[in-house]
């Protein structure tokens, strides 16, 4: 007897890989890089129904549902990224930021301190947990934090700022790198956020202020937009004023700017770096709304403005109030606040004034935007030069 051969056996079947390949990934990911998201999404999808045991494809898939405003969908995508790849600091990071998205901050710090274990060294991290402890008002574990980060960059400035307004330092302006990052990050939801949810139209009231002063004469203005951020002075301004510069320190910001088509120039530098450059007596009006408030001491910029102005050139601009009442406060000139912001007081605003030779057109006590349902006070000033 021989044996037969098996004719019935079922050949051998290849399994199917368990990871997408590195083209694939590519495709997926440039397409996210590129900003087109909702394509990004459709390939990533796909990737986590092919491979559904690939973090890949599900961590990819949150970061653009993320980014197109849908973070509670997002969430489902990023948890299982999460699973799959428990040692994945970049996983876990993501996921933190949705929930910190989401207002979860507990269970943000705790995908933050994970991602930190796996990764001691990750600034990025690092300072997202630094920042939801301190939103949580966990004072003294923030400050550790960003303690922590000076000890890996000493010289960071977006620390040091920090640091100083949770332990009451006083400085005399917000250096560089806090601002440019901050705004960075902000960005792409900073107009709704600010005229959304904060209620801020302090664009809208310096343009109404603005049209008053000008009266029934032309506005034929050349305008500086200081801290332009995406443009919201430059929108409020565009029917009154032909021509404008704007200068912020925040690429992305810029970004947005650029796209509301209102300005003749856009400059990413320092204000008083950008205005020493340019020819004095060149502007009709310089406007700095919620500008101020991250410049404490104002004389150097005040010297510059004046200098760049035409005769009876206008300077509008908002503050927030040295103190709630927005009455003068003996012998403090400026505050650097727990916000990270600074005030300043109506002395020190009147005694720059008289020492630039401005003349005081205007001063209006206002709103300048509710917060945690509490409304921040300040003041917008019009200066004649």
């Amino acid at each position: 007897m021989f044996n037969s051969p098996h004719v019935f056996a079922r050949p051998p079947v290849a399994r199917p890989p368990a990871q997408a390949s590195d083209i694939e990934r590519q495709i997926a990911l440039t397409l996210y890089q590129q900003g087109q998201f909702a394509d990004a999404e459709k390939s990533s999808r796909s990737l986590t129904t092919r491979y559904p045991q690939d973090s890949f494809g599900w961590k990819l898939l949150g970061a653009a549902i993320k980014q197109q405003g849908r973070a509670q969908e997002a969430l489902t995508a990023m948890q299982m990224a999460a699973k799959l790849s428990p040692m994945d600091w970049e996983a876990f990071n993501n996921l933190g930021s949705t929930h910190r998205s989401l207002n979860n901050l507990a269970f943000s710090e705790a995908c933050y301190q994970h991602a930190l274990q796996v990764k001691p060294d990750s600034l990025e991290a690092l300072d997202n947990l630094a920042d939801v402890l301190r939103l949580q008002g966990k004072v003294a574990e923030a400050v550790a934090m960003y303690q922590r980060r000076l000890s890996l960059t000493p010289n960071d400035g977006h620390a040091k700022h920090l640091i100083a307004m949770l332990t009451g330092q006083q400085t005399s302006q917000a250096p560089a790198d806090y601002v440019s990052r901050t705004f960075d990050v902000y960005a792409d939801e900073f107009d709704q956020h600010l005229t959304g949810t904060l209620s801020y139209d302090v664009p809208a009231q310096l343009a109404q202020m603005l049209q008053a002063c000008a009266g029934a004469e032309k506005t034929d203005w050349t305008a500086l937009d200081l801290g332009c951020g995406t443009g919201l002075v430059g929108a409020a301004l565009s029917h009154l004023v032909p021509h404008m510069v704007g200068v912020d320190l925040s690429a992305r910001m810029l970004a947005h700017a650029q796209a509301r088509q209102v300005y003749q120039r856009l400059i990413q530098a320092d204000l008083v770096q950008m205005m020493q450059a340019e020819t004095a007596n060149s502007f009709d009006l310089a406007v700095a709304a919620d500008v101020f408030i991250y410049i404490g001491q104002l004389d150097e910029t005040v010297k510059e403005v004046k200098r760049l102005l035409r005769p009876n050139g206008l300077l509008a601009f908002s503050i927030e109030n040295l103190d709630a009442d927005g009455h003068q406060t003996a012998n403090v000139d400026f505050r650097l606040n727990a916000t990270g912001r600074y005030s300043q007081s109506r002395a020190y605003l009147d005694k720059l004034a008289q020492h630039n030779g401005f003349q005081v057109r205007e001063a209006r006590q206002t709103t300048l935007r509710v917060e945690n349902g509490q409304p921040v006070h300040g003041s917008l000033m019009i200066w004649q030069a």
